[in-house]
């Protein structure tokens, strides 16, 4: 899916001492890690009346959402450290140190005639003074909040190795029950987007790696209906349109969708080429077969059956075609995802009334609850990096979305719309 393009020029990037070499990455995927204190003062430069004054705050709000960093509040920082200015030589470290402060982020907006908006920003280590980075984001006034969330993520990147994911849009659905369409926001609850709008049931949307298709089920016709639509061109390219419930979409590829297909007491997956147009069965049995899930090298098949009773979680070699369960914790495992990293799955497990998020090694062993409320959890998706896990919850009787570390910590509410919402995934 197109969005608006910013312009990214890197101004210099010093790399004589290094965030790992002056501190050492955090180790974000060990069991516990020390989170750094960031400091991040109000920009220079006058805002506009489309720039809010408040830039820094957005920042500062990315930093403590991505469960890395904690932030030094404005009102710590007397007049002498908001006032300094933006260069190394300005900048008073041990001010910053003296209060706890790890690194501090320095931000200058300029404003051009032509209505483009500069923001330059630094990043330093108030240990030594060393400049770990320099950038300069450009892009219309509109565009401030992406610019921010750009900034967010190549400090983090700079800090923990991976870039965050601030920048990322949400795919998921919404409404009050048997009005529910497909959207897509970003992920601080702006520039929320409507994909459907059937005013019916729509359930289990998912995008094509390069995000130009969007598969859903949908009973706009009566039955839950599998669809494939061309997002650019607006168009409908597939529906199965056969009898039964059609559900659990997962694309193998940028033009190849695996999905479930339960027709009485029978299921099957299928997987459909939407480009060759040609439609293959990979697995078929009496009972449930549901959500299909292949591991990032294609080598296995996650998936969901009853063969042993109640629905459990299965792992299929694609090669050899061998079978092996997973989950025996539990009376009820489901909504299976992999990492991108392929080490571990997240999924939905029973759990003493409640439905909880855990997750398992990729051998099923070492399983971890990673939510522990009695309520009902569900549809769990990593992040493209493996760090962050989207999932819904019901609280209060209304479903909405969470995010958490993929250790279960850091858990936030994200808000989109009024309405009930369920079935997230990170856009690609």
């Amino acid at each position: 899916m197109k969005r608006c393009s910013l312009t990214f020029v890197a101004l210099c990037i010093l790399c004589s001492v290094t965030l790992a070499e002056a501190r050492g990455y955090i180790d974000i995927y060990g069991s516990s890690f020390k989170k750094i204190t960031i400091g991040a003062p109000p920009f220079k430069g006058a805002p506009s009346e489309k720039l809010p004054s408040d830039m820094s705050d957005l920042l500062n709000k990315d930093f403590d959402m991505s469960g890395f960093f904690i932030t030094a509040p404005a009102s710590l920082m007397d007049k002498e450290l908001l006032d300094e200015g933006v260069e190394k030589p300005a900048i008073k470290f041990d001010n910053w140190r003296s209060m706890g402060v790890e690194l501090v982020c320095k931000g200058r907006l300029q404003q051009s005639q032509n209505g483009d908006t500069t923001l330059e920003a630094f990043l330093y280590d108030t240990l030594d003074g060393s400049l770990l980075l320099a950038k300069r984001y450009k892009g219309r006034e509109s565009e401030w909040r992406r610019m921010i969330h750009r900034l967010a993520d190549d400090i983090i990147l700079t800090v923990t190795g991976e870039k965050g994911i601030m920048s990322s849009r949400v795919l998921f659905t919404a409404g009050v029950r048997n009005l529910k369409e497909v959207y897509t926001a970003d992920i601080d609850g702006q520039n929320v987007a409507k994909l459907t709008n059937y005013r019916n049931i729509a359930l289990s949307p998912s995008i094509s790696p390069e995000g130009k298709y969007l598969a859903y089920t949908s009973y706009k016709e009566g039955k839950p209906n599998l669809y494939i639509k061309d997002i650019e061109k607006n168009t409908e390219i597939y529906a199965d349109r056969s009898d039964g419930t059609k559900i659990g979409t997962f694309w193998l590829n940028k033009s190849t969708i695996l999905y479930s297909h339960t027709t009485g007491g029978r299921s099957a997956i299928y997987a459909y080429d939407v480009e060759k147009k040609d439609k293959k069965t990979i697995l078929q049995r009496e009972g449930i077969l549901a959500s299909p899930a292949v591991s990032p090298d294609g080598k296995k098949m996650l998936f969901v059956s009853d063969m042993y009773g109640s629905p459990q979680i299965f792992v299929r070699d694609n090669d050899s075609g061998e079978i092996k369960r997973l989950t025996y914790y539990g009376t009820y495992n489901s909504a299976p995802a992999w990492s991108p990293k392929g080490d571990l799955i997240v999924f939905v497990s029973k759990l003493e009334g409640g439905f909880e998020i855990s997750t398992i090694n990729d051998d099923g062993s070492n399983q971890r609850v990673l939510t522990n409320d009695g309520t009902i959890n569900d549809s769990p998706q990593f992040s493209p990096d493996g760090r962050y896990i989207l999932y819904s919850s019901q609280r209060g009787g209304k479903y909405a979305i969470y995010v958490m570390l993929f250790n279960g910590e850091n858990k936030r509410l994200l808000k989109f719309t009024d309405y009930n919402e369920e079935q997230p995934k990170f856009m690609p």
